[in-house]
């Protein structure tokens, strides 16, 4: 989970696209910082739930940040969430969510197994 501290927390970075892929588990986030020279994908794999509120043209990220204490009162807040989110609550093991609060726009979390987070080049953003 240190990739996205290796990225500052994704502090005022661009959240430019969403992708789900329910079959596939898959949820995906296109970033970009604000230089717009700086490019990111970050890939949730086994992700089971995801939730986005107040997606924006413009999404500024304030903080993105991994939660795995599943005892905590964070954790419980954000798992309340989803659990409203997708009702008829099934008994599974505790899994991180990622946690993207907003300075602007969409804030959005993330059940998954696992990330990764990529650098990605302009021109490959764009097509």
């Amino acid at each position: 989970m240190d990739a996205i501290k290796n990225y500052g927390s994704f502090h005022d970075w661009y959240l430019l696209s969403i992708s789900a892929d329910m079959k596939a588990e898959l949820v995906e986030l296109l970033l970009m910082f604000d230089d717009r020279k700086q490019r990111a994908r970050v890939v949730f794999k086994g992700a089971s739930r995801c939730l986005v509120n107040d997606f924006l043209i413009q999404n500024i990220i304030y903080e993105a940040k991994i939660l795995t204490d599943f005892d905590s009162g964070e954790y419980e807040r954000a798992l309340d969430s989803l659990e409203k989110s997708y009702f008829g609550k099934v008994n599974r093991e505790p899994k991180p969510i990622a946690v993207f609060s907003a300075t602007l726009g969409a804030e959005l979390l993330v059940e998954f197994d696992s990330l990764e987070v990529e650098p990605i080049s302009p021109a490959i953003a764009t097509t």
